[in-house]
């Protein structure tokens, strides 16, 4: 009986050839060759050897030139042949675009309204934060003009705290509405 770590690394060494074969015959066939087409392609004299490697019928091996050479031939990346991407472009680039396009695509409408939703939060929110700064403009700007007209009020208990907390309120509600400005304006959503 064999031991199980030997089992595991004959089925994995199985898994390989078989998605190697399987990833021979579409690359194949997305180059439009025959069998012998390809084979001739590849450097066999018949297609025959092809055709178990295509079938995993040859569990054993995988000559060692043949990935290199397939990738070649097949214009396919190495990573492709083994199943390790399943974006054959041989330029990593190219195959990372189509990676990231193929996400883009798989985002559901669900995901989508999601998205969209957060940012028409996100515009109530600014618009809050707008609101709040021209109301602690005109605040502001009433008080000082309560000051000039009664020249008391800065005697007055808690005048000189409440001028501070009319300040600084309407300095933080400024400073939220810029950076509430500056994320939406980075992270415009296009629909």
């Amino acid at each position: 009986m064999q031991p199980a770590n030997d089992r595991f690394q004959f089925q994995e060494k199985a898994d390989i050839v078989k998605t190697f074969g399987q990833r021979m015959t579409m690359a194949r066939e997305m180059c439009g060759l025959s069998g012998l087409q390809a084979a001739e392609l590849l450097g066999y004299m018949n297609s025959s050897k092809l055709s178990k490697i295509e079938h995993a019928s040859d569990g054993e091996t995988i000559p060692p030139f043949l990935p290199y050479k397939a990738s070649i031939v097949y214009q396919v990346s190495m990573d492709y042949l083994f199943g390790l991407s399943d974006f054959w472009d041989r330029n990593p680039v190219t195959a990372q675009e189509q990676q990231i396009k193929r996400a883009l695509e798989e985002v559901t409408a669900e995901e989508n309204n999601a998205i969209r939703n957060l940012f028409d939060q996100l515009s109530v929110v600014e618009q809050a934060a707008e609101v709040a700064f021209n109301r602690f403009g005109e605040i502001k700007k009433i008080v000082n003009r309560f000051r000039e007209l009664n020249p008391e009020f800065d005697e007055l208990k808690l005048g000189a705290k409440l001028l501070r907390v009319v300040d600084e309120a309407s300095s933080e509600v400024a400073a939220i509405g810029r950076k509430l400005a500056g994320y939406h304006s980075s992270t415009q959503y296009k629909t």
